[in-house]
């Protein structure tokens, strides 16, 4: 068996966590990424888009290194992914927007101060004088404490001045901001300040980048997509001709040849399986290889037919839970959620009986809605985007029938419900080649109202908090005082609520949740969170350091991203 470290770090999803070296060796890079690591590198603002786990950190952390080695410019990474704990902060602090300011502002000094040292250049004065205490005034932030301003309040005027001027000094061309996890917190008061900031920190010398998910990030009203800053998609084509290949690179890079050997012969039809399910995305592709090689159960077994089975169904599953996962994080749209998830279902109904009869060859994969979209079902359908349950697909014109946007529904999904039209007895090779030698122009047309019933549109409100003083209802998202009473309104805290939530909704095995309930006292997110040490996760029998850390970086992914 492969010792627990390494099959950690193999089977480790985010790219944040790896070493250079790791990053360099594990990941496969192609031509589309390539032409992204080229204008991540470059002039220019540019937003990531992708859904979770498409590989928009490797590909900014892939960009942090080259630039590095190539010596021309200030490169800085900066990993925003605990701004949720600051939600608080706007519920409790009159000043909360100035202290996230100085938390977006100061990380960034921090990180141009780690990238220096990590190329052995000399710090300059202003910047040791700027990071002197931010340290420990973002150590305080992100753990909820009330804290002072910095003596060495920063603006983002400055800190773009500060950085020009350090760039220039240090001898290079320009400098760069990769910014990680910059717009996913669910606090739209966090997004657009955070955008408000963006905007500021452009210059001819200073080139900002930052990932952001499609469908929930809030822009700040100045801040246009396409004019303030370039899209770039981030996000594997299942039906780009290279992309099984690619996919078996990821493979041979990061498997160790113990575990390849189990993979090879009648096994290898089961990579472009899980490949394709993956929908591509190259965590959900990991997390599932991982699973049919018995790693998250630390057992070791022969990869079949019924384990990929089983770990697409957990997947589909998984992916599910993303979604509905929103109503928590983003209550008041609490029943936009509960309605994505039946136009879900519907979709995949209206596939399998459309694909039913038809050849291999010309299986649909993707749903079709007639323009135009009213509002409420673009809010439900971008709200399945960022989960990755569906893929826009563009428009297509059918002539006098009209226009139609089309959208691709995730593999795992059509897979587990049998939504292929393949019948009762299929391998693996059938699903193979319905997915992969598909009719591209091949698509399901249906009416929200067919799947989601006439009312749809009355169903779907937002699910707002009522006076707690007096309990009448708000009448709109962005009231501020009761319509009734005339008492001023508040907003429960996401990031204080989801704190509470129980452990079984991490992303844990069964084996791993188990021993947490039976030798531990941690029963629920925040519980995991104290455990600073991991001295009671290390409680649990065949839970290392290694594991410790990741149940920890999980609860930590559960209330920020």
């Amino acid at each position: 068996m492969v010792e627990e470290p390494l099959l950690a770090s193999v089977f480790e999803e985010r790219a944040e966590y790896l070493s250079k070296a790791e990053l360099s060796e594990w990941t496969a890079v192609t031509k589309a990424d390539r032409v992204t690591l080229s204008k991540l590198k470059g002039p220019g603002a540019k937003l990531l888009i992708g859904p979770r786990g498409s590989g928009k950190s490797t590909l900014l952390r892939q960009a942090y290194f080259e630039l590095q080695d190539e010596g021309k410019h200030l490169a800085i990474y900066v990993n925003y992914s605990k701004s949720l704990a600051l939600e608080p902060l706007f519920h409790k602090t009159a000043n909360a927007l100035q202290l996230f300011r100085q938390w977006v502002l100061l990380k960034i000094a921090l990180g141009a101060a780690e990238s220096m040292k990590e190329c052995q250049r000399d710090l300059p004065g202003g910047l040791t004088e700027m990071t002197a205490a931010a340290s420990d005034f973002i150590k305080q932030l992100e753990a909820g404490a009330v804290v002072n301003f910095p003596e060495n309040y920063t603006t983002p005027t400055e800190l773009l001045h500060a950085l020009e001027t350090w760039t220039a000094e240090s001898g290079l061309k320009r400098c760069v901001l990769l910014l990680d996890d910059a717009a996913h917190a669910f606090s739209s008061e966090q997004q657009r300040e955070f955008f408000e900031i963006f905007r500021e920190l452009r210059s001819r010398a200073i080139a900002p980048k930052a990932a952001v998910y499609p469908g929930i990030t809030s822009y700040s009203a100045n801040f246009h997509v396409g004019h303030e800053a370039e899209l770039v998609e981030c996000w594997y084509h299942p039906d780009d001709e290279d992309y099984l290949q690619v996919m078996r690179e990821i493979v041979s890079r990061r498997i160790p040849e113990t575990l390849l050997k189990r993979l090879k012969g009648r096994n290898e039809q089961l990579i472009d399986y899980l490949a394709l399910a993956s929908f591509g995305l190259p965590r959900s592709f990991l997390v599932m290889l991982s699973q049919l090689l018995g790693v998250e159960e630390d057992e070791s077994h022969n990869p079949s037919r019924q384990l990929a089975d089983k770990a697409i169904a957990d997947h589909a599953s998984s992916v599910r839970q993303i979604f509905s996962s929103l109503a928590e994080k983003l209550p008041r749209y609490k029943r936009f959620v509960e309605l994505g998830g039946e136009l879900e279902q519907g979709s995949i109904r209206q596939l399998q009986s459309f694909n039913a009869g038809r050849t291999s060859r010309s299986k649909a994969t993707v749903i079709a809605y007639p323009e135009p979209i009213d509002s409420k079902l673009a809010r439900m359908i971008s709200m399945l985007e960022y989960a990755g349950i569906i893929r826009d697909a563009h428009t297509v014109s059918r002539g006098v029938k009209g226009v139609f946007h089309r959208y691709t529904i995730h593999y795992a999904l059509l897979v587990e419900g049998n939504a292929l039209g393949l019948g009762r007895s299929f391998s693996v090779g059938d699903i193979i080649a319905a997915l992969s030698t598909r009719d591209a122009h091949a698509f399901s047309r249906v009416s929200p109202a067919a799947l989601l019933g006439k009312d749809y549109a009355d169903r779907c409100t937002l699910d707002l908090l009522p006076c707690q003083n007096c309990g009448s209802p708000r009448f709109s998202e962005d009231a501020q005082f009761c319509m009734k009473c005339g008492r001023q309104l508040r907003s429960a805290s996401v990031y204080e609520e989801l704190i509470q939530s129980p452990i079984s909704k991490l992303p844990l095995t069964a084996k791993k949740l188990h021993g947490l309930l039976n030798y531990t006292a941690i029963r629920t997110v925040n519980d995991v969170l104290m455990d600073e040490e991991n001295i009671q996760i290390r409680r649990v029998p065949h839970i290392g350091p290694v594991w410790s850390d990741r149940i920890r970086r999980y609860a930590q992914e559960f209330v920020s991203v």
